[in-house]
């Protein structure tokens, strides 16, 4: 279906969407671009002009800006524009391209150039170290951003850090608890106002926990609302005296201290200094070159290096004159996002080399962590997902999500499962048909839940029967043949969970008179039941549509399956090689609103049930900072990278396409899920799955026959005493 879609833009904005090709029609170069969102989506504007005009460039969609590295360097296609954090993480994947041209906005060097400021009344005379100065004052912290448009970042705000303050390394700590406690322990008070963490509670816990990091706020919430917060309030804290130092970006210095200008509107300056690195200091007032803490380059042109050349040459025809000339000069300056002519680079550079002349940005990357080095680890179980897993890894270090990200393969769910509970790895992501079998027999537990407020794209178990028949309630089912997409997985339980509301466990499984369980051969289980318990089933790849193609086929009379499932039902998007007959739900009278028997959301991520508390926060914290950076609501207007997008043109890839967020168990309690009826999460969470539904023993007593060979000994036996 994803795909279908992708093709449908693709034809009606002329993208190009082909895969493996290694040169434009024509010998056009290829230009990888990222829709953006809102006024920044521009494809379906400018790509057809283009084609139309003969520019000699065609559109290739890709799926965010680190997919578009991986194409260039493949050779798929020639050139694109990144963000200097872009180039960070094509340097640690050793990506093959160069840079050739920067976007420049305006007439300066670099794009962000971060400074330091104090107050005049720090500075004694002599020579002092950075540390004499600024310890036991107050800082005026900005607050960290999301995105890579603020001056700091939590990877630049954390090296501006590193240069005043000792890392703190204390194991009962969490990496980012460490952090926060070694800058409350140096300054003697400050306003970090904003959101520390994604988790508001946590966030609350450490604001209580520290908060002389709030007491120069001037709300005691120490949020984004407060007066403090942000570049601008930074700088206010510091005029007003409720600071000493703060750091921010020049531009914003200048701007609000006037210094480029004569008038007396402006604060003051004269209270104030630049601090350098060394520990020296330096005016403010007629100072054109201020000592600087760091550079953030410029936005770039990065080409693969056969078309590095032509790439050079075609970029730099865009001149001030043609940028908005309304024809495919001014249609490719929107798509690349220049605004002044890009200035070239010759020749062009590596990455690498491309990094090293901006002060402090490539050192900000590469900081050493404490000793021993903490991860947090992911199990995968394809080497796709591996592959995905790995890039992610590099994404969230170049925004500096600590502990990093470190991922492992195993062959299947089962193994990943295994290598949690053998402390192998941290966590695996695995699917509903895994919740049960991941905490009866690995011991573990959900830390997150991959999560959509859509009851369709959700998981759900619903009874699907023929229109027209004799079926029209829950209690027709008895003695009928049922179909289910896999033997122990979630559709499995689910019915049995509910079927064990009116009947015994002994009873549920005699309920049906034919039962296609798909799987249930890998357990140890004797031909006769693996027989009883497939020979009606349909084969097919897809155990969720071979089950519906079971009722389909009239192999069964009622197939459990998922919402999703019978929706591409309806959209014709399952190949049935038969006529289609009418398909409807079997609502249980407990639940005509929502018509499923049982739902669960789309993915969980297990740990072990053991966790230290510091661990799961440290856990949680990656996750959810992941999710906040490359999810559905990423700060960017165009993605470095999406966790739930399509990964080398396959979808739910590590984690699911239609997934909105990853959240925490406080989920079940907020709107709508705390309306949902018969959630199967829940009843695992407390423990409230009766024994028949986790254990195979009942199954056993009621299927399993008695072996030949311990029939023949009860005959024997009462033979001898009939004749004793």
């Amino acid at each position: 279906m994803q795909g279908l879609k992708v093709l449908i833009l693709c034809s009606l904005v002329k993208i190009v969407c082909l895969q493996g090709v290694g040169s434009g029609h024509n010998g056009n170069l290829r230009l990888c671009i990222v829709e953006g969102r809102g006024a920044y989506k521009r494809g379906a504007k400018f790509c057809p002009i283009l084609d139309e005009e003969s520019s000699g460039v065609e559109c290739v969609l890709g799926t965010d800006r680190l997919d578009c590295l991986r194409r260039i360097s493949k050779g798929t296609v020639d050139f694109g524009a990144f963000s200097p954090e872009d180039l960070v993480a094509a340097q640690w994947a050793d990506v093959d391209v160069l840079v050739t041209n920067e976007l420049r906005h305006r007439v300066q060097d670099y794009e962000r150039t971060v400074v330091a400021v104090i107050n005049r009344r720090l500075v004694v005379e002599g020579a002092w170290s950075l540390g004499s100065v600024l310890r036991n004052t107050t800082l005026c912290h900005p607050g960290n951003g999301v995105n890579d448009l603020r001056p700091l970042s939590d990877t630049l705000a954390g090296y501006l850090e590193s240069l005043v303050i000792t890392r703190s390394c204390d194991p009962k700590l969490s990496l980012t608890e460490n952090r926060i406690k070694s800058v409350a322990e140096f300054f003697g008070k400050a306003c970090k106002a904003g959101p520390w963490l994604p988790d508001p509670v946590r966030d609350a816990e450490l604001k209580h926990k520290y908060p002389s990091l709030c007491a120069a706020c001037e709300n005691s919430a120490c949020d984004s609302l407060d007066r403090y917060w942000g570049a601008s309030g930074a700088l206010l804290c510091l005029v007003d005296g409720a600071g000493d130092v703060m750091w921010g970006e020049l531009g914003d210095v200048v701007a609000y201290f006037g210094l480029n200008s004569n008038s007396s509107a402006f604060p003051s300056s004269s209270e104030f200094l630049y601090l350098c690195r060394d520990g020296s200091y330096q005016p403010l007032k007629d100072n054109n070159r201020p000592c600087v803490w760091l550079n953030r380059p410029w936005p770039v042109i990065v080409a693969k290096r056969k078309a590095s050349v032509a790439v050079t040459n075609l970029i730099t025809s865009l001149t001030d004159g043609a940028l908005f000339d309304g024809h495919w000069h001014g249609a490719l300056s929107a798509l690349l996002e220049v605004r002044e002519a890009p200035t070239p680079l010759y020749p062009p550079r590596t990455p690498l080399d491309h990094l090293a002349g901006a002060r402090g940005f490539r050192e900000a990357y590469s900081q050493s962590g404490c000793d021993p080095p903490r991860h947090v680890t992911l199990c995968t179980t394809s080497l796709l997902a591996k592959n995905k897993c790995d890039w992610l890894s590099e994404a969230g270090a170049v925004y500096g999500i600590t502990p990093p990200l470190q991922c492992i393969l195993r062959e299947n769910e089962q193994a990943c499962l295994a290598a949690v509970e053998n402390q192998e790895s941290d966590v695996t992501a695995v699917d509903s048909d895994w919740m049960l079998s991941a905490t009866r027999d690995f011991n573990l537990k959900p830390i997150l839940y991959e999560v959509t407020p859509i009851v369709e794209k959700m998981n759900t178990v619903v009874a699907y029967v023929k229109k027209g028949g004799k079926i029209n309630k829950m209690a027709d089912l008895r003695g009928k043949r049922a179909s289910f997409p896999r033997y122990d997985g979630f559709a499995w339980h689910s019915v049995i969970q509910y079927l064990n509301k009116e009947i015994t466990c002994n009873e549920i499984f005699n309920y049906f008179d034919e039962v296609c369980a798909p799987g249930i051969e890998n357990f140890n289980f004797s031909k006769e039941i693996v027989d009883k318990f497939t020979k009606s089933c349909y084969l097919n790849e897809d155990n969720e549509k071979a089950a519906l193609l079971s009722l389909v086929h009239g192999n069964s009379d009622v197939a459990f399956v998922s919402m999703e499932t019978f929706n591409e039902y309806q959209a014709e998007l399952i190949t049935l090689h038969a006529e289609q007959p009418d398909i409807i739900p079997l609502c249980p009278e407990e639940n005509a609103k929502y018509c499923y028997i049982s739902w669960a959301n789309i993915g969980h991520l297990y740990a072990t049930k053991n966790l230290t508390q510091m661990r799961r926060h440290e856990i949680t914290n990656v996750f959810t900072k992941l999710d906040q950076l490359f999810g559905k609501h990423q700060p960017f207007h165009n993605p470095m990278f999406s966790i739930y997008g399509p990964f080398n043109h396959q979808i739910n890839v590590l984690f699911h396409n239609n997934t909105k967020m990853l959240a925490t168990e406080e989920i079940f309690k907020m709107h709508p899920y705390d309306a949902m009826p018969l959630n199967f999460e829940i009843r695992i969470l407390n423990n409230t799955i009766d024994n028949c539904q986790i254990s195979d023993s009942t199954f056993s007593k009621a299927f399993i026959p008695v072996p030949i060979f311990l029939t023949v000994i009860l005959n024997l036996v009462l033979c001898l005493i009939m004749l004793n």
